[in-house]
């Protein structure tokens, strides 16, 4: 008995010495689950395990495929490629994607044929989020496929970003997607004052830099997607020449009513407002202005004849068959129109928000931006 103490101590010593005490994946089972619902793999696939770290480790195929993907192998290199863009390469602690590196806290390893990587890393790489839980001898690694998100998003993105919001979630259909259009400033104020959004896309700096000054961003997820022109425009058969300047607005009798957005609130009429200024006939063009909500709602006012020109972005005026356009402002009369997005800080879907981001600029999301005449950035 006592020479069986004895060795049980030596053992425990030189386990604890050389890493080698006992497993968790000899105690614990692992359970991969989507949406709280475990999935049951093949052994035939490759079992998913519990390394010595707690990582539930499974093969990066079946878990990619079982989210809809197709996963290729290229032996030369010995890379498993998932959708064609998401590259894991045998011995490697990273990720390849279109978006950029993730960098794993392990290697890809192989286990009987089949690589294997951390369940977490597979997921986010393609976009989910992932929880883990550890109790009464079981690890599970819950993958979140269905997600609720809220996107913020400048009124002259609507056409555009709806288009490019189906196309979206024909990749990620268990995601419910809601996009909340307003002027940039009336949406920075609505944020300010705890609105749940995940994700805000403004017409100009100044409202995203507001709210980072403010910490309420996460500031490495702040990215410039897009640019845009501002443009003069005349209700079809106005007699007011094409390829006027904007100093028309001050010089024409036969513009009496101009819409502008409210320039507090819609970063198109404070740019507008540079433009005038620039040409020094702010003065004068006051007294014609009437302010609107935002960039839709001048569209529509000078559609309907209710005024007698209005300024634009340049995408606004190309999705309408009821204006003209009569001048383009040049980019030195105002501040640069750039549109950014970032992440809201107090979001709860961060991988989520984040595979979204990144899917604005995808090839795919940048064609549809570029057909509706957005400069893509």
């Amino acid at each position: 008995m006592k020479l069986f103490k004895k060795l049980l101590v030596l053992s425990t010593m030189l386990a604890l010495l050389f890493g080698m005490s006992i497993p968790a994946s000899a105690a614990t089972k692992p359970i991969v689950s989507f949406d709280g619902n475990p999935i049951s793999i093949s052994s035939a696939y490759g079992t998913p395990f519990i390394d010595s770290a707690n990582r539930l480790q499974a093969p990066i195929r079946v878990i990619a495929e079982k989210l809809g993907a197709k996963v290729s192998w290229d032996q030369n290199t010995q890379t498993a490629i998932i959708d064609g863009t998401i590259k894991v390469k045998m011995g490697s602690n990273e990720i390849t994607t279109a978006y950029g590196t993730i960098t794993m806290d392990t290697t890809a390893v192989n286990q009987n044929g089949r690589i294997y990587i951390p369940v977490r890393s597979i997921a986010n790489a393609m976009g989910y989020g992932v929880s883990a839980t550890a109790k009464d001898g079981t690890i599970a690694a819950d993958i979140t496929t269905k997600v609720n998100l809220t996107i913020a998003a400048a009124a002259s993105l609507k056409d555009a970003l709806t288009e490019v919001k189906d196309l979206y979630l024909q990749e990620k259909p268990k995601t419910t997607l809601t996009i909340n259009f307003a002027g940039s400033g009336t949406l920075q104020k609505q944020i300010e004052q705890g609105a749940d959004v995940d994700l805000f896309f403004s017409a100009a700096t100044s409202n995203m830099d507001t709210l980072k000054n403010k910490g309420l961003l996460i500031d490495n997820t702040v990215r410039n997607v897009l640019g845009n022109k501002l443009v003069l425009v005349v209700p079809i058969g106005s007699k007011v020449p094409v390829n006027s300047s904007f100093s028309v607005v001050a010089s024409d009798s036969s513009i009496k009513k101009i819409a502008l957005g409210e320039p507090q609130t819609v970063p198109a009429g404070k740019y507008a407002e540079n433009v005038f200024t620039y040409l020094n006939i702010m003065d004068k063009v006051k007294a014609k202005v009437v302010y609107a909500q935002d960039v839709k709602q001048v569209l529509n006012w000078v559609e309907t004849g209710n005024v007698d020109a209005g300024v634009v972005y340049l995408t606004d005026a190309k999705i309408s068959t009821k204006v003209t356009t009569i001048a383009t402002a040049s980019e030195a009369s105002h501040t640069p129109i750039v549109y950014p997005a970032a992440l809201i800080k107090s979001t709860n879907n961060y991988t989520a928000s984040r595979d979204f981001l990144n899917f604005l600029t995808s090839a795919k999301a940048k064609a549809v931006f570029d057909k509706y005449g957005f400069e893509v950035l």
